[in-house]
């Protein structure tokens, strides 16, 4: 999901990079495995215990809808098996502006019910043994809680004249359309989604289309089917007076062919600004598909349905979008991989879906647009990360929306973190190879990270522990003060870091590059980053200019100031005594009247004054540790000078 708040939030979170886009439109622990389902489930946020006691296996829905309003009535079937010794209690969530008509055990017996704001319990005349097939029938009719934009469960728009009647029920809003068991842990085996609309209206839902039949005087019945496992938030309906476009995309190296299902309204003026970057999607599947695996619901659809969403949100096959940029297009349909067919096991681990979209986009960028683009996108996300030192990946609070769908540290840090851990693979291949893997291993189910992290270690051939403690469990970031040298071929390079939360990650253990500068031609060396104030050597016989810290950008740091050049006290002839000190420090053979000032590993200024032909600096009131003497204007020669 891809949430666009305001014009400010535009700006800094789905920039359109237009020029680009221009270019590129020619062409947000698992107990099962592959389409297997818990039995008793962990609960969603919302659930009850009574919702655990039970397995959805179908759910048909048979809905009258306009474009004109949210008013809903008709009824939803859910066939459940009980997973509990025994259940006597059916339970489900329905927000209370709904009112229930009547609920039916296997389409007959009535069932008594209570409502306590949106929890519903229908009391079973009998208690179900564990292992019973069921099916409950809820009747019920109203106009649901309103509102705008995301988490709103269903709203109503006009745009350009047009009505339209959509929904977007993440993370949980479905009760505000449907009685729903919201729980992510019990992804439903099977859809039917029946809509009685208006005959100039066209409804777009997940699945394939099964048929449209005249349904009374002036009204059309819409039936969709999906036969994928599905998420409860990820079941949608879009109603409008839409113009679909379809078209079919071949998968590289195979004979097989899928279906592309997009539905516009306005559609000439529509398809004509904007229909070459929707056409491009069939690319995007191609590019993702060889990337993570084959596009998981290939043998149903991909598509969109366009309304006034302030964004996009990645429903199963169907995506409901709001905006015509392709990074967004790009970043809903990796969810259709990330998100849809391998969903997150609790919300906390929500990153699992937007971190990997949001890190798709770089990938989108990267393959159309250019390195440059992409380096340019990528360092605008990690200054954003930054402009705050603390936050994790993981969600702490799994009941507050701002913080499951946070653009900077869910988003954004997500996706720093998916870079970060391809950078840890031995061979870039074997990040694609440990995707894929994961997307096999927990096809049409869940996932934690946990599951991620022992994936890609098996597949690596490493702990990934660490990595996985210090940047998703972890707060902050490193911050680092460089200084360097060379004399002759030897090179000095030493890095001090300065966790930014250091009361939740002490010490960054990272690896990363150096570039030793040169007029003569630079060159790159790989460094292991393990102690808080840590020297390496080298030899570079062309002569230095400067070094530079993670020259791609690769890891999510920030170099405080400018890398400091510690010239050999010995190139400058100067003598030095005691080095280190307790007291102060004694510099002889100094050229009068030069300006000195000593600066901390911060680059914070201590100390200030003028050389002379024997200069004396004090050291007793300052705390110990290492401090770099500049001298002169230009601070071209510098030395390093230690106070114990």
């Amino acid at each position: 999901m891809k949430r666009i708040l305001s014009i400010l939030a535009l700006s800094l979170f789905c920039t359109h990079l237009s020029a680009q886009d221009a270019i590129y439109s020619g062409c947000h622990e698992k107990k099962v495995t592959s389409g297997m389902k818990p039995t008793i489930a962990a609960k969603s946020t919302n659930a009850i215990p009574e919702e655990d006691y039970y397995d959805v296996k179908h759910v048909y829905f048979d809905l009258k809808l306009s474009d004109t309003s949210i008013f809903v009535r008709g009824n939803v079937r859910t066939t459940a098996q009980v997973v509990a010794p025994t259940m006597n209690i059916y339970a489900f969530e329905l927000d209370a502006a709904l009112t229930i008509d009547s609920i039916k055990l296997n389409g007959t017996t009535l069932l008594p019910f209570t409502t306590i704001g949106f929890v519903r319990k229908a009391t079973l005349p009998s208690a179900l043994p564990q292992g019973t097939t069921f099916n409950i029938h809820v009747y019920y009719n109203g106009t649901p809680p309103t509102g705008v934009g995301f988490f709103t469960g269903i709203m109503h728009s006009v745009s350009a004249g047009t009505d339209m009647v959509f929904t977007v029920s993440d993370p949980y809003a479905t009760k505000d359309w449907w009685p729903a068991k919201q729980s992510l842990q019990d992804k439903i085996d099977s859809v039917d989604m029946h809509v009685t609309v208006p005959d100039y209206c066209k409804v777009g839902s997940n699945g394939l289309l099964q048929s449209t039949l005249p349904a009374g005087a002036g009204l059309l019945k819409y039936h969709w089917k999906t036969k994928y496992p599905i998420d409860y938030y990820l079941i949608s309906l879009a109603i409008a007076e839409y113009s679909e476009k379809k078209s079919y995309m071949h998968f590289s190296n195979s004979t097989d062919s899928m279906l592309i299902q997009n539905f516009f309204y306005d559609s000439t003026n529509f398809i004509t600004a904007h229909g070459a970057k929707f056409d491009s999607v069939s690319l995007m599947i191609d590019y993702f598909s060889d990337l993570f695996g084959r596009y998981p619901f290939w043998k149903e659809k991909y598509g969109h349905c366009f309304t006034t969403l302030g964004g996009g949100m990645e429903h199963q096959t169907m995506t409901t979008i709001g905006v015509t940029d392709t990074r967004t297009i790009a970043h809903e349909l990796c969810h259709q991989w990330f998100g849809d067919a391998v969903t997150y096991n609790q919300w906390d681990d929500v990153w699992l879906s937007e971190g990997f979209a949001t890190y798709a986009e770089q990938l989108f960028i990267e393959h159309w647009w250019g390195v440059a683009p992409m380096k340019t996108f990528r360092t605008s996300q990690y200054n954003n990360v930054m402009t705050l030192p603390g936050g994790r990946v993981i969600v702490d609070d799994s009941t507050s929306i701002n913080s499951l769908f946070d653009p900077r540290l869910v988003y954004r840090k997500g996706a720093a973190v998916a870079h970060m851990l391809r950078k840890m693979a031995p061979q870039d291949s074997l990040f694609f190879v440990g995707l894929r893997q994961f997307q096999s291993a927990h096809a049409y189910g869940m996932a934690t990270t946990t599951d991620l992290k022992n994936i890609m270690a098996s597949v690596y051939g490493i702990n990934l522990d660490v990595f996985f403690d210090q940047w998703v469990y972890g707060e902050g970031y490193p911050k680092y003060t460089v200084y360097w040298s060379q004399a002759g071929p030897d090179v000095m390079v030493r890095l001090v870091q300065d966790p930014s939360v250091p009361g939740s990650v002490p010490l960054f253990r990272i690896p990363f590059e150096i570039r030793l500068k040169s007029n003569m031609g630079d060159t790159i060396v790989n460094v292991y980053n393990d102690q808080l104030d840590q020297t390496f050597n080298f030899s570079f016989w062309n002569g230095m200019n400067g070094v530079e810290l993670d020259p791609g950008n690769h890891i999510l740091d920030k170099v405080i100031g400018t890398p400091i050049n510690v010239t050999e006290v010995t190139k400058l002839k100067l003598n030095v005594s005691p080095n280190p000190t307790t007291d102060e420090w004694t510099i002889k053979n100094m050229e009068a009247g030069q300006s000195l000032k000593l600066v901390d590993i911060s680059g914070r200024t201590v100390w200030e004054g003028s050389s002379k032909s024997t200069t004396i600096i004090p050291a007793r009131q300052l705390p110990t540790g290492t401090y770099i003497l500049q001298i002169g204007r230009e601070s071209k020669n510098n030395i390093q000078l230690v106070r114990l």
